[in-house]
Order: C-alpha cells, then sequence, then structure tokens
C-alpha cells in the first residue's frame, strides 16, 4: 500500500472498495460543498484585491490543490473549519518559479490565463500538474492564449509561460466550457478589450455559473450568438472587489446521494442544496421525476423516496457531462431501454467515462452500448465482480451504486480517487445503510 501527497492533501494510495447488496436506504444527509463554485471563489478572491471570505468551503483534494496554487501565486489563504480566507494584493499578481494545480482539471485550466496577469516585465513561469491531469488536452486553451498575449512553450503540462495577457481577439473550443470560463475570469483584468470567438459550446450551465460570479462583480461584457458562434466581448481594464460568499452544495457530488434515494426503499432527506443555484447538475432531479421518481423540495430540503418502479427514457446530457456515470447506473434499474447521448464531452474528463462505465457495468452483467457519443442500457439484473475505478472518484463513486444493487459483492480499485470531491463519502453512505467497506 502507498501513500502519496498532492499539493495540500494526503491520502492512502491503492485501496478499493468492496461493496454489498443493499436492500434500503434511509436517513439525512448533507452532501458536500459544490467544488466548482468553491474553486471559482479561490480564483476570483486571488484576483481581487483585500479579504475574501469562502463560507462552506468544499473541503477536498481539488480544493487543496487550488489553495496550494493560488498561495503560489501571491495569495495569502488561512483554512478554517468553515471558511477560507484570501488576502491578495491582486493584479498584477506577484508569482515567479512554479506553479503546480495538481490533478484538478478545473484549477489547471482556471489558471492558465491568469499567469499572464503578472504584469508586463516578469519573467517565465512555469505551470505543472499530476501526472493525470498530463493526460487531458489543453491545446484549444494555449492557442487562445497565444492569440490574447501569452508566449507559452508546450502543449502539455510542464507549460513554460511568459509575456503579458494583454487582450485582443482569439477563437477558443468549447467542448469543455473550463476553457472559455478560464477566459472570462481573467480576461476583464488585461489591458485591453477582447472578442471571445467559441465554437460548439457545450456544458452551458457552467459558462452560466462564471457569468453570474462576473455579474455579482459587475464586470462589463456582452454575450451574443451569432451563425453558430457564441461571441463573448469582454471590456479590458477592470478589476474584481473583495466579496463573502456562501458556498452551496455541490449537485454532482449529491446525485450518488439522490440516486440512492431514488434506487433503494426508503426516503432519504437532504439538507444544503439550492435548486435557485446555476449548477446544472441538479437537472438530475427532473431526469428522476421524469423516470418515475417521487422527489420533493420541502423547506430547502430535497426529499426522496425509493422503491417505485422507473421507466427508461432518452437523455440529452451535453449539458450535464459529470452526470453520465450516474445516469447510466440509474438506467441499469429501469424499465426498457434508456439513451444518454450526446455525451461526447464525458471522454475529457479525469478518464474516458463512457468507456469506464461501460466496461465496469458490463463486467457487472449490464447491457450496455457504447456508442461514439452515447450509451445505450437496457435494465435488468446486475452482478458483483471486480471493476477498474480508473482513479476517476466519478467513476468509483458510480459502480459504488451499481455494486449496492448487484447480487454478491464489487470490488472497486482506485477507490482513493473519491478524496477528490467527496471524502466524506463512505461514511456518508454507511450512515444511510449502504454495505461498502474501504479496504
Amino acid at each position: 500500500m502507498n501513500k502519496t501527497s498532492g499539493n495540500g492533501g494526503f491520502f492512502v494510495k491503492n485501496m478499493k472498495l468492496i461493496v454489498q447488496k443493499t436492500e434500503k436506504i434511509q436517513g439525512e444527509a448533507t452532501p458536500p460543498a459544490s467544488k466548482s463554485q468553491t474553486i471559482r471563489g479561490l480564483i476570483f478572491a486571488t484576483l481581487a484585491k483585500g479579504t475574501s471570505t469562502l463560507l462552506n468551503p468544499l473541503q477536498s483534494q481539488d480544493t487543496a490543490d487550488a489553495i496550494e496554487a493560488c498561495r503560489a501565486l501571491g495569495a495569502e489563504i488561512e483554512e478554517k473549519k468553515d471558511r477560507i480566507i484570501v488576502e491578495s494584493n491582486g493584479v498584477p499578481l506577484k508569482a515567479e518559479g512554479k506553479v503546480n494545480t495538481g490533478n484538478s482539471g478545473i484549477t489547471t485550466h482556471f489558471l492558465l490565463p491568469v499567469m499572464g496577469l503578472r504584469g508586463s516585465k516578469t519573467g517565465q513561469i512555469v505551470m505543472d500538474c499530476g501526472a493525470q491531469m498530463k493526460e487531458r488536452p489543453v491545446e484549444s486553451l494555449v492557442s487562445a492564449l497565444k492569440q490574447l498575449g501569452l508566449k507559452i512553450k508546450g502543449m502539455h503540462c510542464p507549460l513554460h509561460i511568459s509575456g503579458e495577457l494583454i487582450g485582443g481577439t482569439a477563437t477558443v473550443e468549447g467542448r469543455s466550457s473550463q476553457y472559455l470560463s478560464a477566459l472570462l475570469i481573467s480576461l476583464p483584468c488585461a489591458p485591453q478589450d477582447s472578442v471571445l470567438m467559441v465554437n460548439n459550446l457545450e456544458e452551458r450551465p457552467y459558462v452560466e455559473m462564471t457569468e453570474s460570479w462576473l455579474r455579482e462583480q459587475g464586470v462589463r461584457y456582452s454575450h451574443e450568438e451569432k451563425k453558430g458562434q457564441d461571441i463573448f466581448t469582454v471590456q479590458g481594464g477592470q478589476s474584481y472587489t473583495p466579496f463573502t460568499k456562501t458556498i452551496p452544495g455541490d449537485f454532482s457530488s449529491a446525485s450518488y446521494l439522490i440516486a440512492a434515494g431514488a434506487l433503494f426503499n426508503g426516503q432519504v432527506i437532504l439538507h444544503g442544496l439550492d435548486m435557485e443555484d446555476k449548477q446544472g447538475d441538479k437537472a438530475l432531479v427532473e431526469i428522476l421525476r421524469d423516470m418515475g421518481v417521487d422527489i420533493k423540495e420541502r423547506n430547502g430540503e430535497l426529499v426522496i423516496t425509493g422503491g417505485k418502479p422507473l421507466k427508461g427514457i432518452r437523455i440529452d446530457a451535453n449539458a450535464i457531462p459529470d452526470l453520465v456515470p450516474t445516469l447510466a447506473v440509474i438506467g441499469t434499474q429501469a424499465k426498457g431501454r434508456t439513451e444518454v447521448y450526446n455525451i461526447g464531452n464525458a471522454r475529457l474528463k479525469e478518464t474516458d467515462r463512457l468507456r469506464s462505465m461501460a466496461d465496469g457495468l458490463t463486467n457487472m452483467g449490464a447491457k450496455i452500448i457504447e456508442g461514439t457519443d452515447s450509451l445505450s442500457i437496457q435494465g435488468g439484473k446486475l452482478y458483483g465482480a471486480k471493476v477498474h475505478g480508473y482513479d476517476d472518484h466519478r467513476t468509483v463513486m458510480a459502480l459504488t451504486l451499481a455494486g449496492m444493487l448487484a447480487e454478491g459483492e464489487t470490488w472497486i480499485d482506485t477507490a482513493e480517487a473519491i478524496n477528490k470531491t467527496f471524502p466524506a463519502f463512505v461514511s456518508i453512505m454507511r450512515k444511510l445503510g449502504a454495505k461498502i467497506t474501504m479496504r
């Protein structure tokens, strides 16, 4: 058994989850805070001059990686039990040498443009990351940044970066919304105005989340759709102000708890989720209702009553690729066929999630067909098996749900991946009645 440390975390490697069939899920739980909102908050706070406070932030490996990277950019960050306090001198940032973003994709993508906000006379800085993140593409974002003034050597980390993010006109691919969000966060601080032409914009709710932050900060920008392109015009020479913000619960992490409530007898009550928040993954609630699940919103709580039969449906999950693993498992329990389509972007995550879920569920007896950008699942029985978690937090947690449904015992490797976003996953699921052991 190996141990490893990330930028700010420390956890055991080569862990396995041993999962046995579960008959009933019952109780109350509070999902972890939103990763997307927490890391946006850390970066906006680093770019703002003054003291900002994030209340109820996510405590996870991705957050630890983002904190260490922001510290390397000059922010002073104090971590407390219920808040993160960020003190920064704002732009231009004081940073040199190397910044390491770990295996956090959102941190890596969002901070790439920020490297150009260190002033016009700064030298080269190196952005490095973890081994898993080095496999993920950044070419489109790097190409756009070169059009906007940066000099970058390489197309995968470690990237050697110099020059200033000046502004101007650039084209960027939209298959990963993080590229666009990264540019929208940094370009208001560039000296010149910018026009971004975005091709094939997907995962739109995440862009809307970024726009919500921009509006809260009073940023001047515009967005129009023209001839199949999304065009954003951003005024340069702006600055961010310090803030205090409460981070809502994470619908992506909550998806496993919501699905558990739907798939098993019993009732699950979830706290801390805001159905008005911009997170796209709240769509799971309506998807499950369409499949026949009893879900009610009550005084700020989400109440899921399980045990009802589910019907297979077609789900366009282009805007919600993080839900693909969860939806695949849900599909195995629905009567008829469930098709999750328009999800080629789910291949660009910590692992190819179409392949990881098709492989894992097939090994457990599911009838599942992997298309180029779709998964087609026929409802049926699952059986325990040894399956690969692909070191991907969402694959591991979704396969845990499958193991709870399966006859016999299921072993899932690389289980330490859950620390990336949901370290308390096993303990919360066990309290609800799941038969899970971490070994």
